[in-house]
Parts: structure tokens; sequence; C-alpha cells
């Protein structure tokens, strides 16, 4: 693989050590159990259905983000057509990611390491979140669908955010800040 016209190793070990650890929580290693393949039929209140991403614990990490206000850390997946972008140098080279780019964002609680308690490491699911890009649908948006499905580590089930279609406002206004870069916060993680 390429990046800025040089080759490069993609797999940095915390990014597949995520890999490993999203995959591991999200569906136990290939095995789909009932309440799983009930997510997939949900959708979000603007009609954003969770199947779009249907895989999506297998695509590649492309960041991962610490939020210390929320307690979250949060991992960033890309399908392929938005990997491909960022190989290009989306969104940093101020272009628009290709319609049907979709980036996946995964929160979870946090906790300390047992046998190392000054480091923390992901504990419980809370989210997914994703947002796709599809300019003609979107136009309000930036061009940008957002979906939020809230998890409940009780019930094992996610329930759709927002009380309708409105709740992707409140994500727009949010990513408005970096209109420069696409609306994307995530820059790609390279092997520097």
């Amino acid at each position: 693989m390429r990046l800025n016209g040089k080759k490069s190793i993609l797999l940095l070990s915390g990014v597949g050590i995520a890999s490993s650890i999203i995959a591991a929580s999200l569906g136990g290693w290939g095995q789909t159990a009932p309440k799983e393949n009930a997510k997939w039929s949900l959708r979000a209140p603007n009609g954003i259905q969770f199947g779009l991403i249907k895989g999506y614990e297998r695509w590649q990490v492309v960041a991962m983000h610490y939020r210390p206000d929320m307690k979250e850390m949060r991992y960033i997946l890309a399908n392929p057509i938005a990997v491909q972008a960022y190989h290009r140098g989306i969104p940093r080279n101020g272009k628009a990611f290709p319609n049907g780019a979709i980036l996946v964002k995964i929160g979870y609680s946090l906790k300390p390491i047992d046998a190392f308690p000054n480091a923390i490491e992901p504990n419980v699911l809370k989210r997914v979140e994703f947002m796709v890009r599809d300019p003609k649908t979107f136009k309000n948006t930036g061009g940008w669908g957002f979906a939020r499905f809230v998890y409940n580590q009780t019930t094992k089930t996610y329930t759709p955010y927002g009380k309708n279609a409105g709740f992707a406002q409140e994500c727009f206004n949010c990513h408005a800040i970096v209109k420069k870069q696409d609306f994307v916060f995530t820059n790609y993680i390279s092997k520097g």
C-alpha cells in the first residue's frame, strides 16, 4: 500500500490490538447472537439504518480518541472507500470524502488495567455512531448523514438516539468547526 507516494505499513500495534478488542466485544469473534441480528434493522430518526454498516467490526481502525470530559475511549473505523480517501490525503488536503465513505465511532467507558493501574483500557460499550457521505441526500448537514445508536449493557440492546431527524443537526453543529476538513475531525494515524 502507498501513503503519500511511499510504501507504508498500515498495521500499528495499537491499531491491531484495537481491532481485536472491537471484534471481541461487538461480535464475539464472528458469532452473531439473536440480539446482535436485531440491531441491523434499527433506524436512526433520519432513516439511516444500522445495517448500513454491517460488518464494521472488521473495518480498519484509522484512529483512537480519548475523551476525558466523557471518560471514554473512542475507536474510529473506516470502510474501504474512506480508507482509500485517507490514503489520498483526505481530509487534511481540504478535499471531500467520496460518496459512500463511512466512518464509525465506537465509544467505551474506561477502567484501570488490573495488572498496571496507571494505565486504562476500554471497559463497557456505550455507543456506536457513524457518518456516511452522501451529498445528494444530506444537503443540510454538509453532505454527511449522521446516526447514533446507544448501547444498553444490561439488556444487550441498542436504541437509536434522537427524538426526530433534527438530532442530526446537533451532530452537524459540532462537526461544523472542522468544515475545512470536510466536517471530519479524525485524521489518519500514519506510521510516523
